[in-house]
């Protein structure tokens, strides 16, 4: 998938240094969201709905790559990143059945 596997393999960041940027990325993608929906004291960022996209797909890069580095083989990262999404997605829809409707 866009060649994330490859490009892990290439980048020569520690798992570690990889976990810490995603901890970065996680919070610019904070920051954009509170400035864009014009939270109190984020505002002056002037951020948008745009600039929330972009750290969103920042964040969901690296947390890719951190799985590829956690796996062994391009198969391994593949199967793996379907495997956990399908089952992750299921455990969210699950939850959503769960709960009541508001009324």
């Amino acid at each position: 998938m866009f060649n994330i596997f490859d490009l892990t393999q290439k980048d020569p960041k520690t798992l570690q240094e990889r976990a810490l940027k995603l901890a970065e990325e996680a919070g610019e993608l904070a920051q954009a969201v509170l400035s864009a929906t014009k939270a109190p004291g984020s505002e002056y960022k002037n951020q948008t709905l745009a600039d929330v996209r972009e750290e969103a797909a920042d964040a969901a890069i690296v947390a890719m790559s951190v799985l590829a580095q956690a796996s062994s083989s391009r198969e391994e990262f593949e199967a793996e990143l379907t495997r956990l999404m399908a089952e992750k997605c299921a455990k969210w829809q699950e939850k959503l059945q769960e709960k009541p409707l508001a009324e």
